[in-house]
């Protein structure tokens, strides 16, 4: 079966990947991709997009980045704890404030341990900070890139070395990786890594002979101090040095290594073993991409950390439609059931109040009607009994002597008119409690002098005139007057 990894080496000045395949127990480099990004116009997101969309790496494939080397920091720690898994269970108890990190910001892993005399152990403790590896995998994120394996670079040049020279798992070596600005040396013994270092280095010259001069001059030092603070002795002569750094100073680099330290130096070929594609250009550069996608691939032949795999790392997980859809439906479910609760309440609310207001009906009901025992429609029977006791009363009317029957009205209008006035009533409406008058009369002081007879008459309260004109044709004054009285009964 084949399988595939896609090792990401995202630096300062650089985005490296290569592809990597598995089929049995032989690797092949299949793609391969460098590009530098210091005048870059793209940002790395976009450089790693183009890796699926335009140069053919299998978006199926997993994906394993290097943490940038700046960011990560290691403690080698010999302990007395009594076995390898307290040393797993207790990193932070002695190693989180021996970095220069904040304590609550820094994240560890534990590489190893190894067995030391005097039962003692030994361990290598890499450190990074939370915001560093959030934003590494940030920059995968812009690419929809999630990453298996996150870890030092020095770990996956350690893979490359380990499944393309083999012997390196039964000797004593040393690991020099130089980049840019540093150099990084893992001193490893038996396959396993005791101890990782690393030395900036100052501005180069572009000389390539005085480049590689002074960088001997730093690996020799810094070599000896690495071996002698683990070893307690200096450097031995059946050690091997397999470096790793620029190819136009390597084979210099080479040569005043083995003739200041005595140790055969290898010059890195990181398809010594593994086979590659013929249009693949193998070089330095893909060590670490390399040897992340031989991490993923070959977990059995291959050791380092994995910093996704910290306790302390919160990063939340990744995008799942499966998962987000669950979480999506039981917030709407728990909506729904809210909203019916709503309405189940605000029903039984309005059902209490409906039935108090019934009750107080039938309590006025009975209170207004005792004589009343059946309570069908309350309105209706309330109506039906003040129509009934309306009609009683326009039937009373012409008994109570503060009425005024049709008869009283006429006879006060006519008593009350001037004599010598000519008064035509031509239209007469008497209401409950007022009269109106419409006619004509021969002036306008005659119509004057009967409103202030009908005034002066205690029958009426009110005396209106209204619409008072006079005929052009006639010279009559037509008028309409309102009377305003008590209430007037019918018979």
């Amino acid at each position: 079966m084949l399988k595939r990894c896609i090792g990401i080496d995202v630096g300062s000045s650089h985005v490296r990947a290569v592809q990597v395949a598995r089929a049995g127990q032989r690797f092949r480099v299949e793609k391969v991709f460098c590009t530098p990004t210091r005048r870059s116009p793209d940002s790395p997101s976009d450089i790693l997009k183009s890796l699926t969309t335009e140069y053919g790496f299998d978006r199926r494939a997993d994906v394993a980045v290097s943490m940038p080397r700046n960011t990560v920091f290691f403690r080698r720690l010999e302990t007395d704890l009594s076995g390898p898994q307290q040393i797993h269970e207790h990193p932070s108890s002695v190693s989180e404030h021996n970095f220069p990190i904040q304590t609550d910001d820094v994240i560890t892993q534990t590489y190893g341990p190894c067995e030391l005399p005097d039962q003692q152990s030994s361990a290598l403790i890499a450190a990074t900070d939370r915001k560093s590896l959030k934003a590494t995998l940030g920059v995968l994120a812009g690419a929809t890139l999630h990453p298996k394996i996150v870890e030092p670079a020095i770990f996956a040049i350690h893979s490359t070395i380990v499944l393309n020279y083999p012997k390196t798992v039964t000797q004593t070596a040393m690991i020099s990786y130089i980049d840019d600005s540093c150099v990084t040396l893992a001193l490893v013994e038996n396959g396993g890594i005791l101890s990782v270092r690393n030395i900036p280095l100052v501005p180069l010259p572009d000389d390539p002979d005085l480049a590689g001069q002074r960088i001997a001059d730093v690996v020799s030092r810094e070599a000896r101090i690495t071996w002698r603070k683990v070893h307690g002795t200096g450097t031995k002569p059946e050690s091997t040095i397999y470096l790793v750094g620029p190819t136009d100073i390597a084979d210099g680099l080479r040569t005043l290594l083995e003739a200041d330290l005595h140790c055969e130096t290898v010059i890195v070929d990181p398809c010594a073993q593994v086979q590659r594609c013929p249009d693949c250009q193998a070089d330095w550069q893909i060590c670490v991409a390399e040897g992340l996608a031989l991490r993923a691939l070959a977990p059995g032949q291959t050791t380092g950390v994995n910093f996704l795999d910290a306790p302390k790392f919160d990063e939340a997980t990744p995008f799942s439609l499966k998962k987000e859809l669950v979480i999506c439906t039981t917030l709407a479910a728990a909506i729904a059931v809210v909203w019916l609760a709503g309405l189940f309440t605000r029903l039984s609310y309005l059902e209490t109040h409906y039935a108090n207001i019934k009750g107080h009906i039938a309590e006025l009901f009975h209170r207004t009607l005792p004589q009343e025992q059946n309570m069908v429609s309350p309105l209706a029977q309330l109506q039906q009994k003040l129509d009934s006791l309306r009609d009683d009363r326009q039937l009373l009317a012409s008994f109570d002597p503060m009425s005024l029957t049709p008869l009283q009205v006429l006879h006060a209008i006519s008593t009350k008119a001037p004599p010598q006035a000519d008064i035509q009533i031509q239209d007469l409406l008497i209401a409950a409690d007022s009269v109106r008058l419409t006619g004509t009369c021969d002036s306008f002081a005659s119509l004057s002098k009967w409103r202030r007879l009908l005034q002066d008459a205690a029958l009426f309260t009110a005396v209106d005139a209204q619409d008072i004109h006079k005929e052009p044709k006639t010279g009559t004054v037509r008028f309409t007057i309102l009377l305003f009285s008590r209430s007037i009964g019918h018979k």
